[in-house]
């Protein structure tokens, strides 16, 4: 019989709660309306926890409401901010890679535009073959036969950071752009950094006269978190079973 204390028997709402990652939560830039993909002006956050998910519409807006989804993210909260204020411990925190996604939903192909970094690849460490030049690059992602960046961000929110971790991904290739100075900034920073991260809105007109607009995940570091906030990230902490990311 496992040991349990006698003290969170009797209150068992009081027990951490026990989450297959150390994540609770991702932060979207779209979603699928009637199968089409959707870009969004404002954040979605999928979490699997309605304690959280409670929190986040607190703070930012929106109703905790379920979407369709075979991940254990099922609760969806549309928020009326384009622009939150995160914690981000370094520059540890922010990663990239090209990255191509096979039929199960696994990466056939993972480089850091030059090498394969996989290590469970046979490819390990050698050269990838993906073409040098940028726009290249890009027209083999948009044909779906070469890898688009694959970045990850790890923060947790500056309004609640015991709420736990919370994590975006994007293949935005304006935001790659930026990485290295986001990756500086950070390294500057040396310690937990408050940040903001914001869907900018960029418009500009083509050559041939066609307006186009869409948004761009930005990561802004301001320097070090204030002492309120620094002073409770010590004991932030999850039970973690498996290191793989379950949404």
């Amino acid at each position: 019989m496992a040991r349990t204390l006698r003290i969170l028997d009797a209150d068992p709402e009081s027990r951490p709660k026990v989450h297959s990652s150390d994540f609770v939560g991702r932060f979207r830039a779209g979603m699928q309306l009637n199968n089409r993909p959707v870009s969004l002006s404002e954040w979605r956050i999928t979490t699997g926890d309605p304690e959280v998910a409670k929190a986040v519409s607190e703070l930012f807006g929106g109703t905790p409401e379920e979407w369709e989804t075979t991940k254990e993210d099922g609760l969806q909260i549309l928020t009326d901010r384009d622009s939150v204020k995160v914690v981000v411990d370094g520059p540890d925190s922010v990663t990239f890679r090209m990255a191509l996604y096979g039929m199960q939903g696994k990466p056939t192909h993972a480089c850091d535009g030059v090498e394969f970094i996989d290590s469970d690849d046979p490819r390990f460490g050698q050269p990838c073959g993906c073409p040098t030049a940028l726009a290249e690059r890009k027209a083999a992602a948009k044909a779906g036969y070469g890898p688009k960046p694959d970045q990850r961000i790890t923060f947790r929110l500056a309004d609640d950071p015991e709420l736990g971790k919370f994590r975006l991904m994007t293949g935005s290739w304006e935001f790659m752009k930026s990485i290295e100075r986001v990756w500086s900034d950070l390294e500057a920073v040396g310690g937990p950094a408050l940040c903001t991260l914001k869907l900018e809105l960029v418009e500009f007109t083509t050559k041939s006269g066609i307006a186009v607009s869409y948004r761009k995940p930005v990561l802004q570091v301001h320097g070090r978190v204030p002492e309120d906030v620094d002073a409770v990230l010590p004991s932030l902490s999850k039970v973690v079973q498996d290191d793989d990311l379950p949404f």
